[in-house]
């Protein structure tokens, strides 16, 4: 579960344009890293949600302040502060810490790529059926993903990612949804740092 929420909200947002008539969409979208890179300190909430008959259902929220991040929900909890890395597993009470690599970054901060994001997807956007939005396909360009398509919706009004639709190659399908959007907060660098004592019982397993 962790893989495929941090995967997902990480990969729509690593993308690529390569065809003519998606300058504009190009364009629009280096707005959206343009907020990005420019916010003090970012907070969101998120569901992801699959098919009926998958089970796959999450809810969380996520802060971010440039490459620093923390991710809560139910399942787990991340904290990285640029360094080190704390994942904190609830249903065992277990933290584990580590130094990751980019890679690792990669995979678990749904915005690490937003600096990179003309490599891995050819985008082409797409008739929104609702005013103050815009829409856009996104197609991997390598092979080695599960990902065949996502489709990502942008609020016009602050240039944030508000849904994404993913499918993978057996045309299964999960939406995420992020709701109540703020990128104007400041946080103290406590956000993302492991707080001990606020689990007093937990077992902690270094890997650094």
């Amino acid at each position: 579960m962790k893989k495929i929420l941090y995967i997902l909200l990480t990969l729509v947002l690593s993308v690529t344009v390569t065809a003519t008539q998606a300058q504009d969409a190009q364009s629009y979208l280096d707005k959206v890293v343009e907020q990005f890179q420019q916010a003090p300190g970012i907070t969101a909430d998120f569901t992801m949600q699959g098919e009926a008959h998958s089970g796959i259902y999450m809810k969380g929220a996520i802060k971010m302040q440039g490459k620093k991040f923390s991710i809560t929900s139910s399942d787990l909890s991340t904290w990285y502060d640029g360094k080190t890395m704390w994942s904190y597993a609830p249903i065992i009470d277990e933290v584990n810490i580590t130094t990751p690599t980019q890679h690792e970054l990669a995979e678990i901060n749904p915005y690490i790529m937003l600096d990179n994001y003309k490599r891995s997807f050819e985008v082409k956007e797409l008739k929104s059926t609702h005013k103050g939005e815009r829409q856009f396909l996104l197609t991997p360009t390598k092979r080695n993903t599960n990902i065949a398509q996502v489709v990502l919706t942008v609020a016009t009004a602050n240039s944030a990612p508000i849904s994404f639709e993913i499918t993978d190659n057996n045309n299964h399908k999960i939406l995420v949804a992020i709701t109540n959007y703020n990128n104007k907060v400041t946080l103290p660098a406590s956000t993302f740092m492991f707080d001990s004592t606020q689990y007093p019982q937990v077992t902690v397993i270094d890997l650094r």
